[in-house]
């Protein structure tokens, strides 16, 4: 018998032209819990939930990469999107482009549902890579689990006036390919 703990197991589904508000509101929150210590205060604080929306309208319209969203509660709560790589180097490699859970979800294990979900629909590739800051220990954490590695790769990002570095992490999939 299963524990009580979590009253309903995540769903996971397909994002639609629909969620665009639900996974821009999850974007915006989770950027302004997770790089409280990492990027200024006022920045955070500017990131637009509407201007994100339009973006994720425009982005699941055009049906170029993978959004999966998680439902716990009756609500969407986290979401990951994902496709081929966008790094020069990719040669036929899957990315993870990005996974965000709301704060109130973390250590709930629904990151870790849709983390599965999304690894099933980028298991095509030989490898899965992704980017992620390096300053975002808990992230990284959570992608060791997964078998994530650096790669040694990185790569400098600005945002609000300050710069930090972003490192590759990389999955080899047990996928045989032809």
């Amino acid at each position: 018998m299963k524990s009580s703990k979590s009253s309903e197991e995540p769903s996971i589904r397909n994002a639609t032209s629909e969620d665009a508000a639900a996974i821009a509101s999850i974007h915006v929150k989770s950027w302004q819990s997770a790089y409280a210590d990492i990027f200024p205060a006022e920045y955070l604080a500017g990131l637009s939930i509407e201007a994100r929306t339009k973006a994720w309208q425009q982005l699941l319209e055009d049906n170029q990469n993978v959004t999966l969203v998680a439902e716990a509660n009756g609500a969407i709560v986290a979401w990951a999107s994902g496709g081929l790589s966008r790094d020069a180097d990719g040669n036929g490699s899957s990315e993870l482009h990005a996974i965000y859970v709301l704060p109130a979800y973390w250590g709930k294990q629904i990151g870790a549902a849709l983390m599965s979900g999304i690894e099933a629909v980028l298991h095509f590739a030989p490898k899965t890579t992704l980017w992620v800051l390096r300053e975002n220990h808990r992230a990284i954490r959570f992608y060791e689990k997964f078998g994530y590695v650096a790669d040694g790769t990185q790569n400098e990002l600005e945002r609000g006036g300050v710069k930090r570095w972003e490192i590759r992490l990389q999955k080899t999939n047990n996928k045989q390919v032809a």
